[in-house]
């Protein structure tokens, strides 16, 4: 099941960032912290938008995390996900 992520599935996408991070050896790299996130997420402005795979069991497997963007010379937006 796919479903737009909560506050509460914040460790779990800090894990998954920071499993990415290593398995491409730039764990070094990988600064953001949870609160960080929840911030982004889920703060007055949110930066940034998530939705979240569940398995069957309810656990969160993976995630989407994307932004809108803008561009000034074609005057359409876009996503980055």
């Amino acid at each position: 099941m796919i479903r737009t992520a909560i506050p509460a599935d914040v460790p779990v996408i800090h894990a998954l960032i920071r499993e990415l991070a290593e398995y491409e050896k730039a764990l070094d790299e990988a600064r953001a912290t949870p609160e960080q996130l929840t911030e982004a997420l889920f703060g007055e402005r949110p930066a940034a938008y998530a939705h979240v795979a569940e398995d069957a069991g309810g656990e969160v497997v993976g995630f989407a995390l994307w932004f809108l963007n803008f561009s000034t010379w074609r005057g359409v937006h876009g996503i980055y996900l």
